[in-house]
Parts: C-alpha cells; sequence; structure tokens
C-alpha cells in the first residue's frame, strides 16, 4: 500500500505570518511571434507546505538518502508538555532510518491559528535521534520545536545534515514501523528549504 503523507500547498495559505503565500497567475507570453497561455507562480519558501529545511542555500541532498526505511512514533496524546525520550520506544531507532512523529496536528490546518500552536519534540530527543545516525527527522506540524524552538532545532538539525521534515499529514494512516519512505525533493536552484512529495510504502 501507498500512503502520501504529504500536504497539499494551498493558494494564499502563510504558514509563516507575514511571507508571501503561494500566488497563481495565468499569464500570456510571446515567442517568435507566437502567443502562447501559461501559469506563473511565487511563494515564500517556508509556504510551501511539506518541505525539507536546510538551513541554508542549494546544499547538496545525497540521492541515496531520499529512498530509506522509516518508524513512526504515535505522540498524538501529548499535547500540554513536548514529547521526551521517555515517552518513545527507543529500541525502534537505527541508523539511517527516517523518524516521524504524528502528532495528528494536521487535522487543524483549516484552523490556522489552532495550527500555530503546536505540539513540540524535545530537543533531548533531537539529539538522541542525531547521535544514533537517523536519516531525517519529520513531523505533522509547522515544526520540530514550537515558537523560538522551531528555529533552534532546524539550524541544530541543519548543522548535524540530519534535517527537518515540516507540515506532514496522514501519518496516523502508516505503520510504526516496517514501511519505505520515498522522498521527492523538487530541484529548484536557489533556495533554502526543498519542496518535496513523501510517500510511504508498506
Amino acid at each position: 500500500m501507498l500512503i502520501d503523507i504529504t500536504q497539499t500547498t494551498r493558494i494564499g495559505r502563510e504558514y509563516r505570518t507575514g511571507s508571501p503565500a503561494l500566488k497563481v497567475n495565468h499569464i500570456e507570453c510571446t515567442s517568435d511571434n507566437h502567443t502562447y497561455k501559461t501559469i506563473e507562480f511565487s511563494c515564500a519558501t517556508h509556504n510551501m507546505g511539506t518541505h525539507i529545511d536546510m538551513c541554508g542555500i542549494d546544499i547538496p541532498l545525497e540521492t541515496e538518502r531520499l529512498i530509506g526505511e522509516g518508524i513512526k512514533f504515535d505522540v498524538s496524546h501529548i499535547i500540554d508538555r513536548p514529547v521526551m525520550l521517555t515517552d518513545l520506544d527507543l529500541d525502534l531507532v537505527k541508523k539511517g532510518v527516517y523518524v516521524f512523529f504524528q502528532t495528528n496536528w494536521d487535522k487543524y490546518f483549516e484552523d490556522e491559528e489552532k495550527y500555530l500552536t503546536h505540539p513540540e519534540i524535545h530537543i533531548e530527543v533531537v539529539e538522541y535521534l542525531v547521535s544514533r545516525g537517523v536519516n531525517m527527522i519529520g513531523i505533522d506540524t509547522l515544526g520540530v520545536g514550537c515558537g523560538k524552538n522551531h528555529g533552534i532545532i532546524d539550524v541544530y538539525l541543519a548543522k548535524e545534515k540530519c534535517y527537518a521534515i515540516e507540515n506532514l499529514c496522514n501519518l496516523d494512516k502508516i505503520p510504526t514501523s516496517g514501511f519505505k519512505v520515498y522522498n521527492l525533493p523538487t530541484k529548484i536552484e536557489g533556495l533554502d528549504v526543498y519542496p518535496t512529495r513523501i510517500l510511504v510504502e508498506f
């Protein structure tokens, strides 16, 4: 079975307040006296729905990392405090896996104010996962951390070349382990995040 865990990037939706949302314009262009219609779009990188936060421009991402084994932690019952190491079955963790955190916060996507106030993963968990050599860390919220911790964790993960994958969805539809991840970022120059389509197979 294949499950798409990618959010749709919505026209006009601001993930980061004050930054330009996706705009789509129907335009006419002329080439060699021939006029044709096409579509032009623009969007701030962090408003691009599901993406890998690279925290730097044009950072290479090795092809062999894009397909791999994954595990999931269901932490949807924890909403009033950060997720700690003691909340997790650490026996699932091994080198090279994608780690996804299921908070079920994607159900609040249509409530923009609620979506901004999401659960978060404690930095001790992030540091532990990095020490175990996991591939990347994904979550179905705006970020692994919330508020100021969002940026702190993103920068830390990027420095360690682990990277955060933000704004996932449908994590309630995939198993805890025994699945394969297909992470297919777009190849666009000059960006500090990579918009990506992610499929899970089990």
